[in-house]
């Protein structure tokens, strides 16, 4: 009858299968006295049943005697429901708000099962814990710090070498030859000792030995400046080419990811997370490559001096080694939570910075600080918690690192006492001890490098991969001529709680459609839809008979433009931002669309014109001027299909009626969707359609829906009301949007 459905990973029953003739199997979380407790959803083709502990059957309907299902949200969570073909309401099982998005898919499956429709659900949800580790994900959807693998993190930032094969390869050889170069001076030391120093003749190899040694400082001073300028050269490209990536997946993000992420946050993973990647490559990286090939050269040397010796100095290393390993894990999980509290501090910041404002006109300064004093002091005590667990860490590996000497002068000394060491090996391993346990030393600082640059590395790669808008080539491509149709359009931000409730209808080319009704009702997201900023959770919508997602987004969106009720502007000319949708649009297009939107009067009156700056986000124009920028950025792009979102709610009599007349010339052949508060705007619409609770209640003219005397009618009256309640005239009616009364 349709397609088979059940939980995934987030089933609380991992790897149980549908049994025969299930089409959806679901795990509620309240029992039946309303406590927590375990129940089960099982729908078939003929029945739905509620199973209890032990798989008793609490509660069974067949599907012939259902006639619709919904979700009574309530307090924390929500109740299934069905209605019977008699019309009783019987409830069906409850369950919390971490499973209501999956019961939500559930009634509308039910649903269609008892209409007859094939079965097309969805009960894929939000994860908030770790499939793996079962722990709390510190956001929705998000990474688990403590299930990570660290090591493919670390493949996946050296993949950026790839354009820089030769300067790597040139790195590593310089490190290589560093490595040699540092083991020179304490062997050169030695021999001077016993070949010189000890006999008190052979000046000779003096020299010789003095020659070598200049030799090994030149060739050091030589090596460390390649290597300084080639670690600069690839930690700066591949850090740009890091904020490039993670900008550029940012900029083909879905809009859902921004519903749910702050722009501060988003902000971070380009510019706190790139800089400690970076901070790792040009300090940590080189640091680890070098001294990891020193410590096995020195090893190698040691042992070939004097074995027994050897492997007396070197036995804290392995103490050395755990010490960092246990700590290393909540080390790199701490310093993740310190990126969320980075993160979390960039938006307020952003946030109040942006709304500095309405900060003032509400005089909050006082609580904005008192908001960013929390945050602040989140952000201090989780940097704190981290640096003291890892001088913990630093102190405990110092304490054991300075035993290899202490072993050295214990056993080494007593070696030489008895003979059986000379002088020269004694201080050739002594000083060798020094290079290898400095660097073993501060392989703990390397850890606090490796960490944090992990921990950022892991949430700009988080970004990366997530799932990015459907820029597909192979999609069609498709001159738009404008009928626009939606065929039972479900859709909704929160999949528990649906916005558009099965809309249907078409608008024929060049129709302008008016959308009406109360806040709430489903009008902005019937036009996201229409934009592509979302696909429908059920139902198609198509444009010239094709379904829009098999249409080329790119091509598609080409063809649509948008005039919002608050018109963003870039910081830049004017012209640059009338030219926005056309790149390469020569001046006299600009001025052409700028005369069509009412604007080039007032752009002339400007000191500079058309290369005015307009400021951040257009500040340095009125609200009026940014509007009509905007519609004549519409005009030039030349969409087939436009939205008018609230075009002219926020300026003054006047002004809207240079704005009413810009928009009658861009409206001319184009199919237009049209939302409006002030309903006299609306009155030369083609047709209206008036939402209601996200379905449509009306749909006709201006004249038949007044004389249908409905919904429609009864919004006007109120509106008329109110407007004579305040002294306004038809035609002057109130700026901003009118909150109807329910």
């Amino acid at each position: 009858m349709g397609q088979v459905l059940s939980e995934n990973t987030s089933s609380a029953e991992p790897g149980r299968a549908l049994e025969s003739g299930e089409l959806i199997r679901l795990e509620a979380d309240i029992a039946a006295d309303g406590r927590y407790g375990k129940r089960i959803l099982v729908v078939d083709a003929d029945r739905v049943r509620v199973l209890d502990a032990d798989d008793v059957v609490s509660f069974e309907i067949p599907i012939a005697d259902i006639k619709t299902a919904r979700n009574e949200q309530l307090p924390g969570g929500g109740r299934l429901e069905v209605t019977t073909t008699s019309g009783a309401i019987l409830p069906v099982v409850s369950y919390s708000h971490t499973v209501a998005a999956k019961f939500s898919e559930a009634a509308r499956g039910i649903e269609q099962l008892a209409k007859g429709e094939p079965l097309s659900i969805n009960l894929k949800q939000q994860q908030i814990r770790c499939p793996k580790c079962s722990r709390l994900l510190p956001e929705a959807d998000g990474i688990c710090p403590a299930c990570v693998n660290r090591g493919k993190t670390l493949l996946r930032i050296a993949g950026f070498l790839k354009p820089y094969k030769k300067q790597a390869l040139l790195l590593a050889t310089c490190s290589l030859a560093t490595t040699i170069i540092n083991l020179a001076p304490p062997y050169i030391q030695g021999e001077l000792i016993d070949g010189v120093l000890r006999t008190g003749r052979n000046v000779e190899r003096l020299w010789s030995l003095m020659g070598v040694w200049l030799g090994v400082l030149v060739a050091a001073v030589v090596v460390q400046i390649l290597q300084g300028r080639l670690i600069a050269f690839l930690a700066g490209n591949i850090a740009a080419d890091l904020r490039s990536a993670v900008y550029r997946a940012i900029e083909f993000l879905q809009i859902a990811y921004f519903d749910k992420k702050q722009v501060g946050a988003i902000a971070s993973r380009v510019t706190s997370d790139t800089d400690r990647v970076w901070g790792f490559l040009v300090d940590g990286l080189p640091y680890l490559a070098t001294n990891g090939l020193l410590v096995i050269g020195i090893a190698t040397v040691l042992f070939f001096v004097n074995p027994v010796l050897a492997a007396a100095v070197l036995a804290p290393i392995p103490i050395v080694l755990l010490i960092s390993v246990l700590f290393w894990k909540p080390l790199s999980q701490m310093f993740h939570k310190v990126g969320q509290k980075w993160a979390r501090f960039h938006m307020h910041l952003n946030e109040s910075l942006s709304g500095i404002r309405v900060v003032k006109v509400f005089a909050k300064e006082d609580h904005e600080y008192a908001k960013f004093g929390k945050r602040n002091r989140e952000l201090r005590d989780s940097g704190v918690s981290v640096d003291a667990r890892w001088y913990s860490m630093f102190g405990a590996m110092s304490f054991f690192t300075s035993l290899g000497t202490l072993i050295n002068w214990t056993v080494g000394g007593y070696m030489v006492y008895r003979g059986t060491l000379s002088l020269g090996d004694f201080w050739k391993v002594n000083a060798y001890l020094m290079l290898v346990y400095g660097p073993l030393q501060w392989f703990a600082q390397l850890n606090h490098w490796f960490s944090r640059a992990m921990a950022g590395a892991e949430r700009i790669f988080e970004v990366v991969d997530s799932e990015k808008e459907n820029y597909k080539d192979e999609g069609q491509r498709l001159d738009i001529v404008g009928e626009v149709e939606f065929d039972g359009v479900r859709f909704g931000y929160d999949k528990s709680n649906p916005v558009l409730k099965g809309i249907t209808f078409t608008a024929q080319p060049g129709e302008m459609i008016g959308l009406v009704g109360k806040s709430g009702a489903g009008k902005s997201t019937t036009i996201n839809l229409i934009c592509r900023f979302y696909e429908p959770d059920a139902g198609t919508i198509r444009i010239d008979g094709v379904d829009t997602r098999d249409i080329a987004l790119q091509d598609m969106r080409h063809q649509v433009g948008v005039v919002l009720q608050e018109p963003f502007l870039f910081n830049g000319t004017i012209a640059e931002n009338i030219a926005y949708g056309k790149p390469g649009a020569s001046f006299e297009e600009v001025i052409e669309a700028a005369r069509a939107a009412n604007a080039h009067h007032f752009v002339l009156g400007k000191p500079d014109g058309y290369d005015t700056m307009v400021g951040e986000r257009g500040a340095k124009l009125s609200g009026g001027e940014r509007q009509r920028i905007s519609i004549a950025r519409a005009i030039l792009h030349n969409p087939r299909i436009l939205i008018l979102d609230e075009a002219t709610s926020s300026v003054d009599v006047e002004t809207e009626k240079q704005i009413q007349e810009a928009i009658g010339r861009l409206i001319e052949g184009r199919t237009t969707f049209a939302i409006a508060h002030r309903l006299s705007t609306l009155r030369n619409a083609s047709r209206l359609i008036v939402l209601e609770k996200g379905e449509i209640a009306e749909i006709g003219t201006h004249a038949e829906l007044m004389e249908k005397q409905g919904v429609f009618s009864n919004l006007v009256k109120t509106q008329s009301a109110i407007n004579e309640i305040v002294g306004y005239s038809e035609g002057d009616e109130p700026e901003g949007e009118v909150d109807w009364p329910e």
